[in-house]
């Protein structure tokens, strides 16, 4: 009579196969967790820009063409060490407007914004806090780039939350989400009014800016949620999440799963045949 092979290795062999192949397509539990960089141009009277972030070990990202008011979608980087150039546009081997430097940390999230008047225009490195609100709540801040106003003043739903000067930012501060409406209040002059939905979870930045002559204010995205990559403004090349690399553990798993799955294989038709 021919035995028949025991069923349990090859339940084993399929396991092991699965396992594998999750440690290749699964995401990362901290794939949202990453370090993160946007740029942003806020600087009224200088003209736009090419950007270029230079890693200590030599990687060099470009973004080319900022206009004033723009700011970038967030890119993963490595932690570490970067300087960040603002040259004008199209002049690659012009003097840089202006240099500033990145001190990385690992899962932090930063915006190198040109900030200033161009006389006095300085890269300054916001940290982005994306902590995420309490239920029901949204997080904001402000980044005041609107020279003509100075000192402002920001409400949501006509309650004051804000006060900025031209230059600066503020820290994030909790308020309710859903809809509602931002009034960018200077000190002298018309207000600007910005109608906005803020989604609970979310955390924003009011950036204030010049626009045809007066003030206006507009909303930015910095994040969406504890599992959401985030990724900020106008996606104008430098932006957005680039696509993970499979990371060599999840090849070796990967490979090492597939072994012994083979081996395991031929024991079992090894066993079955002597039988």
């Amino acid at each position: 009579m021919t035995a028949r092979p025991h069923r349990m290795p090859a339940v084993v062999l399929v396991a092991l196969l699965v396992a594998a192949l999750s440690a290749l397509v699964a995401p990362s539990a901290s794939a949202a967790g990453g370090t993160y960089l946007r740029l942003a141009h806020l600087s009224p009277d200088t003209p736009p820009v090419d950007v270029v972030v230079t890693s200590f070990t030599g990687a060099t990202s470009e973004l080319q063409g900022v206009a004033y008011g723009d700011v970038s979608s967030y890119k993963q980087i490595e932690p570490g060490t970067y300087t960040v150039q603002m040259r004008p546009a199209g002049e690659p081997d012009a003097p840089p407007i202006v240099t500033g430097t990145l001190d990385a940390e690992a899962g932090g999230a930063y915006t190198a914004a040109g900030l200033g008047d161009r006389a006095e225009i300085a890269v300054n490195v916001l940290v982005d806090d994306l902590t995420p609100p309490p239920p029901g709540q949204a997080r904001v801040r402000v980044v005041q780039g609107a020279a003509a106003a100075d000192q402002v003043r920001v409400d949501w739903n006509g309650a004051p939350v804000l006060d900025v000067a031209f230059g600066t930012a503020t820290s994030y501060v909790t308020v309710p989400a859903g809809t509602g409406e931002f009034t960018v209040v200077p000190t002298a002059g018309d207000p600007a009014r910005i109608g906005v939905e803020l989604a609970a979870g979310g955390v924003y930045s009011v950036v204030v800016v010049e626009r045809d002559g007066g003030l206006a204010g507009e909303l930015r995205t910095d994040a969406l949620g504890p599992d959401v990559a985030p990724e900020g403004g106008i996606d104008t090349g430098l932006g957005g999440t680039a696509e993970p690399d499979v990371p060599d553990a999840a090849l070796s798993a990967v490979a090492a799963g597939l072994l012994v799955c083979t081996t395991v294989g031929l024991g079992v038709r090894r066993r079955a045949h002597r039988r």
